[in-house]
């Protein structure tokens, strides 16, 4: 036993100075000799997830790659054995925990981590990975405790304080918070020196914020005061944030003459924000009152004559000549000074229908007076956008025409111009006028992204990637698309998706047409062998670059982890506490429904034209032994330059393999995955009812054979198209869509005695939605 002892502790070396293959053949022969040794089992499974000899795209073994799941099985089961040989063994139970743990199972992980500490009670290094494995998986309770425990074991840092008192704070223990941060307090009150400054600060500002949640607003603003008035070297440097949560506590506790000064106090310091005059309204309590508020606004214009917010909110709430007699110099002002975002500053006055004629007919007179060409083309540029958000895109594009003819170098110009094209379906002339306005400045990034986003919207891929290529750095690879990846432009794979969607449904059209077609025309007969390709590659791309977001967005998640213990050490308590409702939110953004939305989609298209799709990919079928050579050779072409301009991976280029599990064998388990971590539920947070999400929410159910479960979603949405905007227009038409599919399922004839149950029951349950 000793011997496999000593044995064990050279591979232990071996794995921890990263030579996994001399280690791999260390626990080999230890097992071969000691097949009961626990801890033995445990770090081969650590050593299997840095390297494994099956693997083949392993050649660097200092790289950690993705496990199969074949070694996952394996490592699982000696995990297990090594339970088995050892279950109380905290050498093999941290090694499991550390497995865990590096394949990201944070559950199992902890389960370990809690065994050894058991075993090895103050171990600092256990408690601390077992904290932010807790942290990540929200399980505050134990986070309290365990974070507790660290501070007992490491009680020299005021980061171990901080992060303690964050752990009551995320189980609602805000008493205990303060008391901790008190204990700190009274600990380091004579020891801080100048590079405490920043974090003190920091501290400060955050137990004030803990007081507030536990109710203690008295003493919250005496600490505020306290902190205002101080001229301690060490007292709270944040003082525009402190001032912030003085006047909220105010408000909330109605002394809003207090409040209101500090408010006047704020707008010293920032007369842009707009919270800060809608807040003083309220606290001089003239809400209703459009004489004093103007008179207010007027007072504050002299005071802050360099800020727009003054003189622009009288204009959200006068109406008729009163409106006209204050727009005129707010226009004229911004004219004068050639603004180019005017119109965005009073689109939200377009909310009220009346102010949009008394709007047009004020620049208008502008447009008859004005003798400056360039502040004429800004006006004429403005009246363009008027027609635009009116919808009348015809006038729209008369106009901005207009301007381009007065000023031709203007690039917001020709922007706008692709704009409203891109609004009449005028896709491929609306990036030839977005390229125009890039080739005027080439080293505008922006310009360029949004040339970008045009070429996708009009299917151009070619060009897309070439335009997109112009500020990636392309190490070896003749478009900037893997850079694109490695820097996880999600917006770009997003398009690009979309774009590679549209081309899969098009060339399927276009399949079915030519097979119905009788093969009189050859040459049309030669070419739907390469669109069988294309209908097969443009499927497989689009689906590997929408998982390629959630892969990104799963990087985004499992990024938290490391910050779960190194924020503290910054004592940025209350970003980190940012950072974590961003993580319980990061699947419910609305750009991720729309990834979803598009995702499930195109799947459910797949599955109810399994048919013709059927057909379309079996590439030795239909029509395989009539190609001519021309044929052959472009087939070959079209494949190099698609592999040259859309490989991202390796393996696998086109997706095929995406292609036969999703599409062909329906096995749905990515899916399911995806359906997971959208639906989780962090805190308070749940899967957000907007029509991408019910959309995907919707199609993902279908197409798993949950007809009844649909039904829901139908009754979701069609709650939405109550509304009286364009999110109840676009509710409408989705609930359409969604009916009609449903139908499209009933009317389809069944043997299958549960599929003409289901319909039966689907049939009732569509009657009373």
């Amino acid at each position: 036993m000793a011997e496999a002892e000593f044995q064990f502790r050279s591979a232990l070396e071996d794995y921890e100075s990263k030579n996994y293959k001399k280690a791999l053949v260390g626990v080999d022969r230890i097992l071969k000799k000691n097949p009961m040794h626990s801890q033995t089992y445990a770090l081969k499974a650590l050593i299997l997830a840095f390297y494994h000899p099956s693997n083949q795209a392993n050649k660097d073994v200092n790289a950690l790659v993705s496990l199969s799941s074949a070694t996952m099985q394996e490592c699982d089961s000696l995990i297990n054995t090594a339970v088995k040989y050892g279950p109380a063994n905290s050498v093999s139970a941290h090694l499991s925990a550390l497995y865990y743990r590096q394949i990201k199972n944070y559950e199992k992980a902890a389960h370990f981590y809690t065994i050894t500490i058991s075993n090895n009670p103050g171990n600092k290094a256990v408690l601390r990975d077992l904290s932010s494995c807790l942290s990540q998986l929200r399980t505050y309770k134990s986070l309290a405790k365990t974070r507790f425990d660290y501070l007992q074991a490491e009680p020299g840092y005021r980061a171990n304080y901080t992060s303690t008192a964050v752990a009551y704070d995320l189980n609602k223990d805000y008493a205990g918070a303060i008391k901790i941060c008190d204990q700190v307090e009274d600990l380091i009150k004579d020891k801080l020196i100048d590079d405490d400054l920043v974090e003190n600060s920091e501290c400060i500002i955050y137990k004030v914020t803990l007081l507030v949640k536990l109710g203690e607003t008295e003493k919250a603003q005496e600490l505020i005061d306290s902190e205002l008035q101080s001229t301690k070297k060490f007292r709270c440097l944040d003082v525009e944030g402190l001032l912030n949560l003085k006047y909220h506590l105010l408000i909330n506790l109605n002394k809003l003459s207090e409040a209101q000064l500090v408010i006047r106090t704020l707008l010293k310091r920032n007369p842009d924000n707009i919270i800060y005059y809608k807040d003083l309204v309220k606290c001089l309590k003239i809400e209703d009152d459009d004489e004093l508020k103007v008179k207010l606004f007027a007072k504050l214009a002299k005071f802050y004559p360099k800020s727009d917010l003054p003189r622009f909110l009288p204009l959200t709430f006068l109406k008729g000549e009163k409106f006209a007699s204050h727009l005129k110099p707010y226009l004229a002002s911004l004219f004068r000074r050639g603004v180019p975002s005017i119109f965005s500053n009073i689109k939200p006055l377009y909310k009220k229908h009346a102010n949009r004629a008394v709007i047009l007919e004020t620049v208008q007179s502008f447009e008859k007076e004005e003798k400056n060409p360039l502040i004429l083309t800004w006006i004429k540029y403005f009246i363009s956008q008027h027609f635009y958000k009116l919808k009348d895109y015809n006038t729209a594009l008369v106009k901005i025409n207009d301007a381009i003819k007065v000023t031709p170098t203007l690039i917001e110009l020709y922007m706008f111009k692709a704009r409203i094209l891109k609004h009449q379906g005028k896709l491929i002339e609306a990036a030839t006028e977005i390229n125009t306005a890039r080739s005027m400045d080439l080293q505008d990034r922006f310009v360029n992204s949004k040339t970008v986003k045009y070429y996708l919207r009009a299917d151009l891929i070619d060009e897309a990637l070439d335009t997109a290529t112009l500020f990636t750095k392309n190490d070896d690879e003749p478009t900037g698309l893997k850079d694109l990846h490695m820097l996880q432009c999600c917006w770009f794979i997003a398009e690009y998706a979309e774009s590679l969607t549209r081309l899969f449904k098009k060339k399927l059209s276009q399949f079915k047409e030519l097979k119905e077609k009788p093969n009189e025309d050859d040459t049309e007969a030669e070419n739907i062998h390469l669109i069988q390709r294309q209908i097969e590659a443009y499927l497989g791309l689009s689906l590997q670059r929408y998982f390629s977001i959630f892969s990104i967005y799963a990087e985004y998640y499992e990024d938290q982890f490391d910050f779960h213990f190194f924020a503290f050490r910054k004592g940025t308590a209350r970003t980190y506490l940012e950072m974590i409702k961003w993580a319980d939110e990061l699947y419910h953004q609305a750009f991720i429904g729309r990834v979803y939305s598009d995702l499930m989609s195109l799947i459910a298209f797949s599955v109810e034209n399994r048919t013709v799709l059927a057909e379309a990919l079996d590439l030795t079928g239909f029509n395989n032994g009539k190609r001519s050579k021309k044929e052959k050779k472009d087939e070959v072409k079209w494949k190099d330059h698609m592999i040259n301009y859309n490989k991202v991976y390796d393996s696998d280029v086109f997706g095929h393999e995406l292609v036969e599990s999703i599409v062909q064998k329906h096995d749905f388990s990515k899916l399911d995955i995806i359906e997971k971590i959208i639906a989780r539920k962090d805190g308070e947070h749940g899967k957000p009812e907007t029509l991408d999400f019910l959309s995907g929410e919707f199609e993902y159910e279908f197409i798993s054979g949950k007809y009844v479960v649909a039904l829901a979603s139908i009754r979701k949405v069609k709650a939405l198209t109550v509304l009286n905007n364009e999110e109840g227009e676009k509710a409408k038409a989705l609930f359409a869509d969604m009916i009609a599919q449903v139908n499209r399922f009933l009317e389809t004839p069944s043997t299958d005695p549960k599929i003409a149950s289901l319909q039966k029951v689907v049939k009732l349950g569509l009657t009373r939605i």
